[in-house]
């Protein structure tokens, strides 16, 4: 069984659901790539969103709409919180800003629910262990979406590096090149009136005592 980069194995997928059941799953943050990943996940036929979470209005319409079209009837939400009460929900999709990845993660793992994890996983490395240690604290499967390691061709070449392709390797080096404009410089006005701002802002203390 794979949910987009995710993949079960028979023994976990059964954890999850039960053999004959589909899997439950919430999509938290969708102005762009939960849209898109939340009716992907839909379009999947073991597969059931059942929640689309956003804290800005216009973005959860937008979920809604895109999950709705790939055939789902998703209930929407801008509180994880109370998504993650639902006792049918299974896993959760993290497309939110990156401020809010390990908060949420560390959330779902608590209350039991699965993970798949846009990158990058955390805010900063302290985090990232944070998740991993609730992700083992609470046996639950996390995944983060760096999609390009599970592709193909990429496994294929680390396999032949590993196999001595090209002898031992002392040195690697990676770029990204892409042509952005600037951002600019924001100055300080109230939040939009269609933004929960407490709810975007996220937990302010530290995410220990959650776990």
């Amino acid at each position: 069984m794979t949910l987009g980069g995710l993949s079960f194995s028979a023994k976990s997928y059964a954890n999850i659901a039960g053999a004959n059941e589909r899997i439950n799953v919430a999509v938290m943050g969708t102005n762009g790539r939960g849209s898109g990943m939340g009716a992907n996940f839909q379009r999947i036929n073991d597969v059931n969103v059942t929640f689309v979470c956003d804290v800005e209005e216009n973005a959860l319409a937008k979920g809604m709409n895109a999950v709705t079209r790939a055939g789902g009837s998703p209930k929407a939400e801008k509180d994880i919180r109370k998504v993650l009460e639902n006792k049918d929900l299974h896993a959760l999709f993290i497309a939110a800003p990156d401020h809010w990845h390990t908060p949420a993660a560390i959330m779902a793992c608590k209350a039991g629910k699965h993970v798949y994890l846009e990158k990058p996983c955390s805010h900063n490395p302290r985090e990232g262990e944070l998740c991993i240690a609730a992700a083992r604290k609470y046996n639950r499967i996390v995944q983060v979406g760096a999609q390009r390691r599970s592709w193909s061709g990429v496994i294929e070449g680390i396999n032949e590096l590993r196999n001595g392709i090209i002898g031992r390797v002392y040195f690697a080096r990676g770029w990204y090149t892409n042509k952005r404009t600037s951002i600019g410089f924001g100055k300080k006005v109230a939040p939009p009136a269609n933004l929960d701002f407490d709810l975007w802002q996220g937990p302010i203390t530290g995410h220990m005592r959650w776990m």
